[in-house]
């Protein structure tokens, strides 16, 4: 066993504490001279177990579980140890924080428990992705998959907070910041390569997110892997598809430039209009083509229509990049790192809608704009929303919005002022999607003014799809989406918890008994569906049935009142202290009175990639009308993340 070994064996185990507490003692007693025997025989126990433990330890833990078609080729990643990540050990709070993998390649997606942070973390994970159905038979089938296959492998980490008594997991996982993003081509498993992957921090930052020890192998089968190519034809196969991948960036910046400098000529205000734009850098500094960003994607069973996409992308939180000095960071993110962040700008939010909406077929394309500012109507801002558009073959003018922050949709009529007044937004520069890239021409171009027939050229000039083609994708083959929790356990348990704690806060700060009614909870649940069907649907259905309820339930000559808050978290601690933070909630807390009741109905929804819509409704009990409020029976609601 070397040195160095036995270094790092210590440095990773909790016995180095121990070990470095137990020689201090001895240096004390005349360094070492005199040290007990009870001393030496626990280092040697210490030393015994270290040691045993660093010959077991070599390798890292297999792959998980996978059944493997003994015709097909896979790609096993073994992640050892990182170095180096020393701008995450602790949040802005001061929270103790933990690091996580995820892992993207041709359309699977895996994530590695998560670790607590320091600067060499110990990741020790492997993974198996399918690289192909059917393995190549001879070497020209070898070359021709060499040439035809360069898709690399994605890796972001991330940091959170750590979970503990004050912090629910499901807290702490919309709390994630992005450590850094890597890519390593698959193909670096067939010549050795490097053993390093280097990841970018923020904002492109070279080295700033430290360095793993990655491991790609090749696995067929239970067979040894038998290549009938030598690791120079590899090496030169490899070179020739880099070579034209290069060529073909090249050849599309060159093409974006000279249709950028042509539709500057048509009109002099061209140049200066906002959104026009067919570059942006990712999350790792790369400048990428904005059709790049998007791609249809198909979520299986896991969303059910577009509406649902809507809701689920909403219910991502929110956040405005900026840098040092509040100013914006004009960076947009891949869909793998904005799933795996769980949180991203309005672009982000806007490229992953339109993706799902074109794996459900729909004609959909990304808004470049403004909007108008909530504060008054002559402030805008920069903004992008997603537009579906009727079929090309289709003479129609009906437009659908749809607001990728809020889920909201909004159906226009362009052409017509009445119809595009009340939208919430200002401007049209510019339109994309996968395959296509549009900027209008027409000027004024605020809405009421914006014909959407993009196949006129008096109104779009259009990139040719060609070019577009060859510019290089954000992330390779996007993955479906991972799957939901358990909604309904996940409401049980929240439900109690929250019991408990209203109910203990009750007593503790208000000396003040709390009876909850099950049969007055059971009357929320239709509101509560009434609620989130809202949020989905942009229509109120069923709350006639709870408003029947409420009336027969409420005696005569008293009011009701309901508390239905919105939250993106089961984290019950959080979720009280949200109810208290509301007028009504304050007073539920504060209610007193003889023979009383409560009520309290919760109600989990579960979307993809661990969000969540977490509905909480609280009654308090009716009162009489002039005690505190009007004769007829309301709910009073919010939404908080």
């Amino acid at each position: 066993m070397t040195m160095s070994s036995l270094q790092d064996t210590l440095r990773n185990t909790p016995a180095y504490s121990a070990l470095r507490e137990r020689l201090v003692t001895m240096i004390n007693q005349d360094q070492g001279s005199n040290a007990s025997d009870e001393n030496k025989q626990s280092i040697g126990n210490i030393l015994n177990s270290l040691i045993g433990s660093s010959s077991t330890s070599k390798p890292p833990p297999p792959p998980p579980a996978t059944p493997i078609n003994p015709d097909s080729l896979y790609l096993r990643v073994s992640i050892s140890k990182g170095h180096g990540f020393v701008s995450h050990l602790t949040s802005r709070t001061g929270q103790i924080q933990d690091l996580q993998l995820s892992l993207s390649f041709k359309k699977q997606r895996f994530h590695s428990p998560p670790v607590r942070a320091s600067m060499d973390p110990s990741f020790d994970s492997s993974f198996l992705f399918l690289l192909a159905p059917r393995a190549p038979a001879d070497a020209r089938a070898w070359s021709s998959f060499l040439s035809a296959d360069s898709s690399s492998l994605h890796v972001c980490c991330t940091s959170s907070p750590s979970p503990s008594r004050s912090s629910h997991p499901s807290y702490t996982s919309t709390q994630r910041e992005v450590v850094g993003v890597g890519r390593r081509d698959w193909r670096t498993s067939l010549t050795g390569g490097d053993g390093t992957l280097e990841l970018r921090g923020g904002g492109g930052m070279e080295g700033g997110g430290g360095t793993l020890r990655v491991k790609l192998d090749l696995v067929q089968s239970e067979a040894d892997l038998i290549l009938p190519m030598t690791t120079t034809e590899i090496e030169r196969k490899v070179e020739e598809t880099k070579t034209r991948d290069t060529e073909n960036a090249r050849n599309f910046y060159l093409y974006a430039v000279d249709w950028w400098r042509q539709y500057q000529e048509i009109s002099p205000s061209h140049a200066r209009r906002q959104g026009v734009r067919i570059f942006a850098p990712d999350e790792s500094g790369v400048s990428r083509c904005v059709c790049s960003y998007v791609s249809p994607v198909r979520a299986g069973r896991m969303v059910d229509s577009p509406r649902h996409a809507a809701r689920f992308v909403s219910l991502i939180p929110f956040e405005r990049r900026a840098g040092v000095g509040g100013r914006r960071v004009d960076t947009w993110q891949s869909w793998h790192t904005f799933l795996a962040k769980c949180r991203g700008d309005v672009e982000d939010h806007s490229t992953l809608l339109c993706s799902l909406l074109l794996g459900f077929g729909l004609n959909a394309y990304v808004v470049l704009g403004t909007a108008r500012d909530t504060d008054g109507e002559e402030e805008t801002r920069e903004h992008s929303w997603v537009a579906v558009l009727p079929p090309a073959t289709e003479q129609s003018k009906d437009v659908t919005f749809i607001e990728s922050l809020t889920g909201q949709r909004y159906e226009a009529k362009m052409g017509s002022k009445a119809s595009t007044e009340a939208l919430p937004y200002h401007s049209v520069s510019a339109v994309f999607n996968h395959e296509a890239f549009h900027a209008l021409k027409s000027t004024p171009n605020t809405i009421p003014n914006v014909d959407f027939d993009l196949s006129d050229p008096k109104n779009w000039r259009s990139m040719d799809p060609k070019a577009i083609k060859v510019a290089t994708p954000a992330v390779d083959e996007p993955a479906t989406l991972t799957r939901k929790g358990d909604g309904e356990r996940a409401t049980d348990t929240l439900e109690r918890a929250l019991l408990k704690i209203i109910t203990q806060k009750r007593e503790d700060a208000f000396g003040l008994s709390s009876n909850f009614d099950d049969d007055l909870a059971y009357l929320l649940q239709p509101a509560i569906s009434a609620y989130e069907n809202e949020r989905l649907t942009g229509f109120s259905v069923g709350s006639d049935d709870f408003h029947l309820a409420v009336k027969t339930a409420v005696p005569d000559g008293h009011c009701f009142k309901g508390l239905p808050l919105c939250f993106s978290h089961v984290d019950p601690t959080k979720i009280v202290a949200g109810i208290e933070g509301s007028k009504i909630g304050a007073d539920i807390m504060r209610t007193r009175g003889d023979k009383i009741k409560f009520a309290l109905r919760v109600k989990v929804y579960e979307y993809p990639e661990n969000t969540m819509a977490v509905w909480i409704m609280v009654r308090p009990p009716p009162f009489a009308t002039g005690e505190r409020g009007g004769r007829e029976g309301k709910e009073q609601g919010a939404s908080t993340g």
